[in-house]
């Protein structure tokens, strides 16, 4: 099947694009997003709030939330932030951070591929996120936030948008992060059909927004029966009949060869984790700096930054498992998994799919090679980290080929896709 559609999307004007498109959600952490908020409070961060972006100061019901995410829109469109669409079109997005750049296509995604498997997934989704943020669409009413997906190079599609980006962007800013976004309207027909034909009956690989497409599916799935939707706490819209845009998930598709995959590394606050010292630290071996770059494939290192600032490496061996076979094996020697298995669960008792606050994941350089100046942003004082390799692209693919699931917080692809730019309003298709 055609897993992709034009869409009727409103483009934000260029005089709010310092404003209001807003961070990655998940590299900021809630303190964070209420700066960003306190800064920028045309941030479309407002519309996209989570239980844990409200003020300690407040509270507020998951409702009352929701129905707050409506008026930040309703006011953003009334300040008329965005040109509002006349057709139904497709964009080429183009993001560029330092010497790295990866265009893709701006598109509605089917929600039935995603339901059929066409759409590969990695990640296993929680279901009460994925309810609040189907909620978040039945009330809000639109989307802004980009699922990321990629296509295989067979498809040609690198090219293909190569071919469209010659001309001058429709819109080119530099966000206050240093990552330039540039659009550009498909207006050839031709040039679109051709799109359309060449990811005819392909897979589409899920890289960023796992819960977000759960959500379109439980949306979908809840307005075709008429049922509404309901946790228990969260609120459904009052309307809950079919709409056009309920079919159709706002993406951006990217050639997979242009994406860039880091990692993300396990961070253990040491106060809240005694057994590191007493346990974990018998298993290693300590390191001079130089010795974690030429670290063994089986070896994982651990950083240990004490309360002064002082810095220690440490090997660790989880060995390699030759003895599976299938498509298990695609997972078994992910670093990953080997310490998900090795060590969060046998010896420090930790479930990974809910951290607490003995766990904390932070995204980072794939290349720590132990110096303290590398380290520096990764390992804060009073804390240890684990730091594991990245994921490559024929992993994930393989993986996702196999309908195998990764542990939580196995990727972290950069850079994001913004929130804000794009507003696909679900009574539209």
């Amino acid at each position: 099947m055609q897993p992709i559609s034009p869409l009727s999307l409103d483009l934000i004007g260029d005089a709010w694009t310092s404003e209001v498109p807003s961070p990655p959600h998940d590299a900021l952490s809630p303190a964070d997003r209420l700066q960003h908020l306190e800064k920028f409070p045309l941030s479309y961060l407002g519309v996209t709030r989570a239980p844990e972006d409200v003020s300690p100061d407040h509270s507020m019901s998951p409702a009352e939330l929701l129905a707050a995410g409506r008026r930040s829109l309703d006011a953003l469109l009334n300040r008329g932030v965005f040109n509002l669409a006349d057709q139904t079109g497709y964009f080429v997005y183009r993001l560029t951070l330092g010497d790295h750049s990866q265009t893709g296509l701006v598109c509605g995604v089917a929600v039935s591929a995603y339901d059929n498997g066409q759409i590969r997934i990695h990640e296993r989704t929680k279901q009460d996120r994925a309810i609040h943020l189907a909620n978040h669409l039945d009330v809000v009413g639109a989307q802004s936030s980009p699922i990321a997906m990629a296509a295989r190079p067979q498809t040609g599609l690198a090219d293909a948008l190569k071919k469209l980006t010659s001309g001058e962007a429709e819109l080119d800013f530099v966000s206050p992060d240093g990552l330039r976004q540039q659009v550009w309207r498909i207006d050839d027909p031709d040039a679109a059909r051709q799109l359309e034909i060449s990811l005819d009956d392909e897979p589409l690989y899920l890289i960023d927004g796992h819960h977000r497409a759960a959500a379109a599916s439980v949306h979908r799935a809840s307005r075709l029966d008429y049922g509404g939707l309901s946790d228990g706490d969260e609120t459904p819209g009052s309307n809950p009949e079919p709409s056009p845009g309920i079919d159709w998930m706002l993406s951006v598709v990217f050639p997979i060869e242009e994406l860039r995959n880091e990692a993300f590394h396990r961070i253990l606050p040491l106060d809240r984790n005694e057994q590191l010292h007493d346990e974990l630290l018998t298993l290693c071996r300590a390191v001079s700096a130089t010795d974690v770059n030429g670290r063994q494939p089986s070896e994982v290192p651990i950083g240990v930054r004490d309360a002064d600032g002082q810095l220690c490496w440490y090997l660790m061996d989880l060995p390699l498992d030759d003895s599976v076979v299938g498509p298990s094996a695609i997972l078994a020697n992910l670093d990953p998994v080997r310490v998900q298995q090795q060590i969060f669960e046998p010896v420090l008792k930790i479930d990974e799919t809910r951290p607490g606050d003995r766990l904390y994941h932070r995204a980072g350089t794939s290349s720590v090679d132990g110096s303290d100046s590398d380290a520096g942003n990764l390992i804060r004082p009073g804390e240890a980290a684990i730091v594991t390799r990245p994921v490559t692209m024929d992993e994930l693919m393989a993986a996702s080929d196999n309908g195998l699931v990764m542990p939580p917080k196995s990727t972290y692809f950069v850079p994001k896709v913004r929130s804000g730019l794009f507003l696909h309003r679900k009574h539209r298709i």
